[in-house]
């Protein structure tokens, strides 16, 4: 059996433990794994079941199709080297954030639950906030110092391309003149393209549903 790679059990936005990994398959073409490709996922398979999970995630570039996975939007790194235009939204404080956070990127794939009982936000991070009506709809996070910009969450069902545009732009307008650097979990690129980043890094998701044990 090939040596597996190291799986990650984490919780994913919707309470469902997940085991996640990289897997690197030697396929020059990237496509359908090779006898030894198809023993590694199943050793994978069964760590993961073993271990309790009702999913697996894995980041490959591979084509897992024929091995059962639903194929996912994966990991986006993006860059620009002049920020788009936007107008600033308001900043939100610790409270709201971690009231936020927990729901923000519920159903979406490459997220990992947020424990709001931490009572920590990163340091250097800060959130900026949509509002729809009198409530919020979405949050996007920045890193001033590093000119990086986390891909915004959102409340079920209040995703929409204008406002991941209007969320990114305020980031982008908090970040003042330069470059900065987007990254992506489970999210398509076109909008942020569409706003001047390209794409300097990707890798592929997929998604197993584990069978129950017991």
């Amino acid at each position: 059996m090939p040596t597996l790679p190291e799986l990650l059990f984490v919780t994913s936005p919707d309470g469902e433990l997940v085991a996640e990994c990289e897997l690197d398959l030697p396929a020059s073409d990237h496509g359908p794994p090779d006898l030894a490709g198809r023993d590694l996922i199943a050793g994978l398979v069964n760590a993961a079941t073993d271990g309790g999970a009702g999913l697996l995630w894995v980041h490959s570039d591979a084509d897992l199709t024929a091995a059962g996975f639903a194929g996912r939007q994966g990991y986006r790194r993006l860059h620009t080297g002049a920020v788009p235009a936007g107008a600033p939204l308001p900043l939100l404080d610790q409270a709201t954030v971690l009231s936020l956070w927990p729901r923000a990127f519920s159903g979406q794939w490459g997220h990992h639950r947020f424990d709001p009982a931490a009572d920590m936000i990163p340091p250097g991070w800060h959130f900026v906030g949509l509002r729809a009506g009198a409530d919020w709809a979405g949050l996007c996070s920045f890193d001033a110092g590093m000119r990086g910009i986390d891909g915004p969450g959102f409340l079920p069902g209040a995703a929409s391309p204008d406002r991941k545009r209007a969320l990114v732009l305020a980031a982008c307008a908090h970040l003042g003149t330069g470059p900065a650097t987007l990254q992506t979990w489970g999210d398509e690129a076109e909008v942020y393209i569409g706003l001047g980043f390209a794409v300097i890094e990707q890798t592929q998701g997929w998604e197993l549903r584990l069978p129950v044990v017991g």
